[in-house]
C-alpha cells in the first residue's frame, strides 16, 4: 500500500468527526478526486461510499445518486477489482438507494438500477430479498397494484418467515389492517427483527389499531413511538403518522404541538417523499381546525412570518400540491397526487381518544363527555308543544324547563284557560327561583319580586281552578324563594308553615295527594335549611330530621300505592330530593351521609329518572373514596357514568373529574395500576372539558398518576412521554411538590429504560430549578455524583457514598432529603429531629469558616435552606398534636404515638404537650431571626420572614386550645 493510499484511507476514517453538512461533504469530495487519481478501485469505491453517506447525513441526498451511478458503472466494468468487502458495501449497504424518493432522479435511472440489482447481488453472493423489495417499492410508488400483489404472492418463497415492513404498509393501504398488524406482530410485541425499526412500525400501526377497536394499544404505541422519533429530521414520515393519528382521534392540540416542533421541515428536508407525508399530515390537521372555526388561531410554522391556522393551511396545501405534481411528472402518472388527495379526505375515527396528555380542544371535549344533548322532538303547533312540555315535566326530565320557557313565549297574546295559566306561572316561578338559587343568598329585589309574583299568580290561578293543594305547593315554593332575600327568613318560615298547615288539612279532607303533601314538606325543610345557613334559626340536626321525615313519608306512600297510583315515580323522586337535602345537613357524619346518598340514588332510579341520580352517585363516590372504600366508590362512579347516558342535564365536568382523580389516587396507593390508568384517563378527559385556566393543575395531577401507574407496570416509555408532556405547564402547578414528583417519575422511567445519566440529570435539574435540592431525596445525591450511571448502584448506595465523600453542605442536603421523606410519611417531628442534625453540621462548619476569616456565604445559604423546612416541620408537629381527636399519648424523641382510649385523664397531658410544641416553634423562629440579623446586610428579607413566622406562632400559642374530643 502506497503512502498516498494509506493517507487517504486515514483521512476517510477521520472525516466522520467533522459535523455533517457542506463542510464534511466538501472534504470527502476532495478525497474522492484524490482516490480516483490513485487508480486504486477499492479505495475509490470506499471514498464514493463515504461521500454518499456524507450527502445523506448532510441533507444533500439529491447529490448522492450520481455518485452511486458512477460506482455501479465501475463495479459493472470489473467486479473483481473491488474485492468482496467493497462489493458487499456497494450492493449490500447501499441497497436502499433507489431514487424513488427524489423527483429529480429520472425514472429510467431507477428502473436501470433495479434491473441490474439482481445480477449484482447474485455475483456478490447476497440474497435475492432486496431485489424483490425494490421491485415491490417501485410498483407501489407507481400505483401498479397488479404487479405489487404479484410480488406479494412471491414473497414467502423468496424468504419465508421474514416479511418486510413495507408489506404491512401495503396491506394498510389496501384496507387490510388485520393482515398488516399480523406482519408487524413481533415488532409490536417488542421482539423480533425489523428492517425499518420499531419506531416506524409503531407509527404505521396507529390508525389500523384504532380502526380495529384496539384503542388502548394505539394510545400506547403513540406514546412509545413518538418518543423515538421526536426531533429526528430523518423520520418525518413517522412524525407525520403521529400528527395524522392526533388529527383523527380528537387530539388536535397534541397534533399542533408535534407539528410545531417540526415545522421547520415543512419548507425543506433531505427526503421529498417524507416531507410530502409531513405536509399531508399538516394539511389534514389544519383542515380539521379550520372546519371548526379556528382558522384565525395562531400556530407555529416555518421560520418567517407569524402564522395562523388558515395561513399555514394555505401554505402547506400549496407546497403539498407542488411536490406531488413533481412526482407525477417524473412518474408519468398521477399515482402520488391521487394517494395524497385520498389521504386528505379521511374523516375522524373517534371523537376523542384520551392519551394521558392534554390533546383536545376544550369545546370539543365538552361535546364528547356524556350528558346533555337531549332536545325535545320537533313540534308543529301549540297543542303539540304543550303536550311535549307536560310530558317532560311529568317525567322529571331536565329539559322540561326549556320546553316550558318556549311554551310561555308562545302563549303570550294567546287566550289560555285558568289551569294552563296556573301551570305557566308555576313553571315561570321555578325558572326564576332556580336562577336565584344559582346566584346565592340576597338576590336583587327585582329578581326576588319577579319570582314571588309568578308563584303568587300560580297559587291564585290554581285556587280559582279548584286546585287548592297545588296552590299550597306554590306558596311553599314562594316561601323557599323568599328565604334567599335579605333578612326575610322569619317571614319565609311563617309562609312555609302556613303552606304546610294548609296541605295537611287538605290531605285530611282527601283533597291533597301524597305527592302534593311531600312537595310542601320538602319546600318547608329547604326553607328552614336556607334560613339556618344565614341566621342559625334551626340546628342542622332539626333540619335533617325534617327532611328524613319527608323522605320516609314519600317512600311509604310510594310503596303503599305503587300498584295503582301514577304518582309513585314522583313520590320516589321527592323522597330522593329530601334524602339528598338531609345528606347535606350531616356532612360531618360520613357514615350517615353515605346511607342517605345511597338511598337518594336508589330512589331516583326507582322513579325512572336516572339523570337525577348522577350528582348523588358522584357525591356518594366521593364520600366512599374518602372512607377508602375503593370498590364501592368505583361502583358508585360507574353508576354515575352510566346514568349520564340517559339524557342527564350537563354536569360540572370538574366535579366528575375530581371523583375519578380521587379513585385514581386510591388505586395507585393500592398498587392497582390498571385501575389507576383507567381512572386517571377518565379524570383527564373530564378536566380537559373545563376551561384551560380552570383545571390545568388537576389535569396534570391526573396524568401524573397515569405516569406512575405506567411505571408500576414497567411501561417506562409511555410514562416518560406522559411526564415530558406535563413539564412545560409546570409553572401553573403552584408549588414544587408535584413538579419534583413528576421529575422523580421521569427519572424512574428513564432508569427503567436504561438511560441512567439522563435520569440523574432530570432529578438534579428539577431540584436546582426550585433551589430545593433536599426534596429530591437520595436520587439527588445519585445525580450529583453520577452514580446513577451504574444500574447496580441503588439510591441507598448512592446516599452512603455521597455521605462518606461529601462536605458539610453535601451532608446537610442529604439530611434534608431524609427529612422530607420522613415528613411525607406523616412524621414531621422525626423530620424536624433530622434537620436539627443538619443545622448542627452547618453551624459547626460556619464557625470553622469564620474562624479562618471567611464569610461562609454558601454555608449561610444552606442554613437558610435548612431553617425554612425545619420551621415548617416543627409547626406541623404542633398542629398534628392539636388537631388529633385522641385522649392518650406518650411523647418520645419529639414525636407522639397516640392511641384511642375512653379516658379524659390524659387531656391535661395533651394540652401541655401542644403548648410545649408551639412554644418550641416560637422560640425557633425568634432564634433564626436573630441569626439572620447577625449575618449582616443582604439577609434582611430572610429576617423579616422569620419574624413573620414567629408572630404567627405566637398567635397560635395565645389562641384557644382546640377541643380534644
Amino acid at each position: 500500500m502506497s503512502a498516498l493510499v494509506k493517507e487517504i484511507r486515514q483521512e476517510l476514517a477521520q472525516v466522520v468527526t467533522v459535523p455533517a453538512g457542506r463542510a464534511r461533504s466538501s472534504r470527502v469530495e476532495a478525497l474522492v478526486d484524490r482516490a480516483r487519481a490513485t487508480a486504486d478501485a477499492p479505495l475509490l469505491l470506499n471514498a464514493m461510499a463515504t461521500l454518499m453517506s456524507a450527502y445523506d447525513r448532510g441533507d444533500e441526498r439529491g447529490r448522492m445518486f450520481e455518485v452511486f451511478d458512477q460506482a455501479l458503472r465501475l463495479w459493472d466494468e470489473d467486479p473483481s477489482l473491488f474485492g468482496s468487502r467493497a462489493s458487499n458495501r456497494l450492493v449490500g449497504e447501499f441497497e436502499w438507494i433507489s431514487g424513488l424518493d427524489h423527483p429529480e432522479v429520472p425514472l429510467a435511472s431507477i428502473e436501470r438500477w433495479a434491473g441490474g440489482m439482481e445480477r449484482r447481488r447474485a455475483l456478490a453472493g447476497l440474497p435475492r430479498r432486496t431485489v424483490l423489495a425494490q421491485e415491490f417499492l417501485l410498483a407501489t410508488h407507481l400505483g401498479d397494484h397488479v404487479r405489487a400483489e404479484e410480488l406479494l404472492r412471491q414473497w414467502p418463497a423468496v424468504e419465508p418467515g421474514r416479511p418486510d415492513t413495507a408489506l404491512g404498509a401495503w396491506h394498510v393501504r389496501q384496507g387490510r389492517d388485520a393482515e398488516a398488524l399480523q406482519i408487524w406482530e413481533a415488532v409490536l410485541a417488542g421482539a423480533g427483527e425489523c428492517v425499518e425499526g420499531p419506531a416506524r412500525v409503531l407509527a404505521r400501526s396507529l390508525l389500523p389499531l384504532v380502526r380495529l377497536g384496539r384503542s388502548d394499544q394505539a394510545r400506547a404505541h403513540h406514546l412509545r413511538g413518538y418518543r423515538l422519533v421526536r426531533g429526528k429530521g430523518q423520520m418525518l414520515e413517522e412524525i407525520g403518522h403521529h400528527i395524522e393519528f392526533c388529527a383523527l382521534t380528537g387530539n388536535e392540540i397534541r397534533g399542533l404541538d408535534i407539528l410545531g416542533r417540526h415545522a421547520a421541515h415543512l419548507d425543506g428536508g433531505s427526503n421529498p417523499v417524507k416531507r410530502l407525508f409531513l405536509l399531508e399530515s399538516a394539511v389534514l390537521l389544519l383542515r380539521r381546525l379550520a372546519a371548526l372555526g379556528l382558522g384565525a388561531e395562531p400556530v407555529t410554522g416555518p421560520p418567517g412570518p407569524a402564522w395562523t391556522v388558515a395561513a399555514l393551511l394555505l401554505h402547506c396545501d400549496r407546497e403539498r400540491g407542488s411536490l406531488s405534481a413533481r412526482f407525477d411528472r417524473r412518474n408519468g402518472n398521477t399515482a402520488v397526487s391521487d394517494r395524497s388527495r385520498a389521504r386528505l379526505e379521511q374523516q375522524p375515527l373517534l371523537e376523542r381518544l384520551p392519551l394521558g396528555i392534554r390533546g383536545g380542544l376544550p369545546a370539543l371535549v365538552r361535546a364528547t363527555v356524556p350528558g346533555g344533548g337531549w332536545q325535545p322532538g320537533p313540534v308543529r303547533d301549540f297543542d303539540q308543544l304543550l303536550a311535549e312540555a307536560r310530558r317532560l315535566r311529568d317525567s322529571g326530565h331536565p329539559d322540561s324547563r326549556t320546553a316550558w320557557s318556549v311554551l310561555d313565549q308562545e302563549a303570550a297574546g294567546r287566550p289560555v284557560d285558568g289551569c294552563l295559566r296556573a301551570e305557566l306561572a308555576a313553571q315561570r316561578g321555578l325558572r326564576l327561583a332556580e336562577e336565584i338559587v344559582r346566584v346565592g343568598i340576597w338576590p336583587s329585589d327585582e329578581d326576588l319580586a319577579a319570582a314571588m309574583d309568578a308563584f303568587d299568580e300560580a297559587a291564585e290561578a290554581f285556587r280559582a281552578s279548584g286546585a287548592p293543594a297545588e296552590a299550597a305547593v306554590n306558596r311553599a315554593h314562594a316561601a323557599l324563594t323568599l328565604a334567599y332575600g335579605h333578612e326575610r327568613g322569619e317571614e319565609a318560615l311563617a309562609m312555609a308553615d302556613e303552606a304546610e298547615r294548609a296541605v295537611r288539612a287538605l290531605a285530611g279532607a282527601g283533597a291533597a295527594t301524597p305527592r302534593q303533601v311531600t312537595a310542601v314538606l320538602l319546600a318547608r325543610g329547604r326553607t328552614a335549611a336556607v334560613v339556618r345557613s344565614v341566621g342559625d334559626v334551626h340546628s342542622p340536626g332539626e333540619v335533617e330530621r325534617f327532611f328524613t321525615y319527608a323522605a320516609n313519608y314519600a317512600e311509604a306512600e310510594a310503596e303503599a300505592e305503587a300498584r295503582t297510583d301514577e304518582e309513585s315515580p314522583e313520590l320516589r323522586s321527592l323522597a330522593a330530593q329530601a334524602q339528598r337535602a338531609a345528606a347535606d345537613c350531616v356532612f360531618r357524619n360520613k357514615g350517615r351521609r353515605v346511607v342517605l346518598l345511597r338511598a337518594c340514588s336508589d330512589n331516583h332510579l326507582l322513579a325512572g329518572r336516572p339523570w337525577d341520580a348522577v350528582e348523588p352517585f358522584l357525591e356518594l363516590a366521593r364520600e366512599l373514596a374518602g372512607l377508602r372504600e375503593r370498590p364501592a366508590a368505583e361502583a358508585a362512579a360507574a353508576a354515575a357514568y352510566e346514568a349520564m347516558g340517559h339524557g342527564a342535564s350537563p354536569v360540572d365536568p370538574e366535579s366528575v373529574a375530581n371523583v375519578y382523580l380521587l379513585l385514581a389516587r386510591l388505586a395507585l396507593e393500592s398498587a392497582a395500576y390498571e385501575d389507576t390508568s383507567r381512572h386517571a384517563l377518565r379524570a383527564g378527559l373530564w378536566y380537559e372539558a373545563c376551561a384551560p385556566e380552570q383545571a390545568s393543575r388537576q389535569t396534570a395531577l391526573a396524568y401524573l398518576a397515569l405516569a406512575e401507574a405506567y411505571c408500576g407496570t414497567g411501561r417506562y416509555e409511555e410514562a416518560a412521554e406522559v411526564v415530558r408532556a406535563l413539564l412545560p405547564d409546570a409553572r401553573n402547578w403552584h408549588g414544587g411538590e408535584y413538579l419534583l414528583r413528576a421529575r422523580e417519575v421521569l427519572g424512574r422511567s428513564l432508569r427503567g429504560l436504561g438511560e441512567h445519566p439522563t435520569a440523574a440529570q432530570e432529578l438534579v435539574e428539577g431540584a436546582e430549578r426550585l433551589g430545593q435540592a433536599y426534596v429530591c431525596g437520595p436520587y439527588y445525591a445519585a445525580g450529583l455524583r453520577e452514580t446513577a450511571e451504574a444500574p447496580e448502584t441503588g439510591p441507598e448506595a448512592a446516599y452512603q457514598e455521597a455521605w462518606e465523600n461529601g462536605s458539610a453542605v453535601d451532608r446537610a442536603g442529604l439530611l434534608r432529603s431524609r427529612a422530607r421523606q420522613s415528613a411525607a410519611g406523616g412524621h414531621p417531628g422525626h423530620a424536624a429531629s433530622i434537620l436539627a442534625k443538619a443545622q448542627s453540621l452547618l453551624e459547626e462548619a460556619l464557625a470553622e469558616a469564620e474562624g479562618r476569616g471567611e464569610q461562609g456565604e454558601e454555608l449561610r445559604g444552606e442554613l437558610a435552606n435548612t431553617w425554612q423546612p425545619l420551621g415548617e416541620f416543627l409547626a406541623a408537629e404542633a398542629e398534628r398534636l392539636a388537631g388529633m381527636d385522641v385522649t392518650r399519648f406518650e411523647v418520645m424523641d419529639g414525636t407522639c404515638e397516640i392511641d384511642w382510649m375512653e379516658d379524659t385523664r390524659y387531656e391535661p397531658r395533651k394540652t401541655a404537650a401542644v403548648r410545649e410544641a408551639r412554644e418550641r416553634v416560637l422560640a425557633f423562629h425568634l432564634r433564626v431571626a436573630d441569626r439572620f440579623a447577625s449575618f449582616g446586610p443582604g439577609w434582611e428579607e430572610y429576617q423579616a420572614d422569620a419574624l413573620s413566622a414567629a408572630a404567627e406562632a405566637e398567635l397560635k400559642l395565645r389562641g384557644p386550645q382546640p377541643p380534644t374530643r
